[in-house]
């Protein structure tokens, strides 16, 4: 269902329109300012620059990789290259599917050397930055899958992306909500609103689980382990004592791929060329 062909060609075009390149000095640039405040600091300088170069260099990559499947998608549409290779013995799913695939391999490059960069500011925790690394890769892959769902409907390579970064927000914000939703309700709207909001996060990806910072200064356990995940929810913090937190990354990522990749599917087979 995956053209080997297909893939290497938009990573051939990644590379041809430098996002790597651009990415990578962005990266480094991130990473220069991140020691530079940390020195200015009066104690826990290596922390300081640990915890702000991986918060930012998270948001710059994410950034990077919704702008640049966002328009890349769009791009492809208006030059009527999505029509020349559905002209070609290949199937709507194939190519869905072969794009989808090359847009994860782009985000867990990049998320590797986001990783790479974060290592070298500091010490961080062995455990913490395994995990950190690895949440880091799938919230990347599903932004990169949701950059290509929005860019499928929306006809505006802009407003894809600026509905791609809402969805963002909205995934690194849940926790908030649930938070709020978890007070008692004054009246029988309240208390609906509260039900919705918990089946909302379910489906929505709980990035505010993932890339805590926390796990780079102290560890895994010493930052809390999955007990963080009680007030996260109650189908987050069942799916973390199962699975524990690398399974809740894995079940958050492929459930977020999945749900995503078919309603792309659904709208992409409605559509007429």
């Amino acid at each position: 269902m995956i053209s080997g062909p297909l893939v290497k060609y938009v990573l051939t075009a990644a590379i041809r329109d430098r996002l790597i390149m651009t990415l990578m000095l962005m990266v480094a640039t991130g990473a220069a300012i991140s020691v530079f405040l940390g020195a200015a600091t009066i104690t826990e300088k290596e922390s300081f620059a640990l915890v702000f170069g991986a918060s930012g260099l998270r948001f710059l990559g994410v950034v990077g990789i919704v702008l640049f499947c966002c328009f890349y998608t769009r791009r492809s549409f208006e030059t009527k290259e999505v029509e020349f290779l559905l002209s070609r013995p290949l199937s709507r799913m194939t190519f869905l599917l072969s794009h989808a695939f090359a847009f994860i391999v782009l985000a867990v490059a990049i998320g590797i050397a986001v990783s790479v960069a974060v290592f070298m500011l500091g010490k961080p925790q062995l455990d913490g930055f395994i995990l950190w690394s690895l949440s880091v890769c799938v919230e990347f892959a599903v932004m990169a899958v949701a950059a290509l769902f929005f860019a499928m409907v929306v006809s505006s390579a802009s407003g894809s992306a600026l509905a791609a970064l809402g969805l963002y927000v909205l995934a690194r914000l849940i926790g908030t909500l649930l938070g709020i939703a978890y007070q008692a309700p004054e009246n029988f709207v309240f208390a609906l609103l509260n039900n919705t909001m918990e089946i909302i996060s379910a489906l929505v990806p709980r990035l505010d689980l993932m890339g805590q910072t926390s796990w780079l200064v102290y560890g895994v356990e010493g930052s809390g382990g999955i007990g963080y995940t009680r007030e996260a929810g109650a189908y987050a913090h069942r799916v973390a004592t199962m699975f524990g937190l690398h399974g809740l990354m894995a079940v958050q990522g492929l459930l977020s791929i999945f749900l995503l990749l078919a309603a792309a599917a659904y709208d992409f087979r409605r559509r007429e060329f």
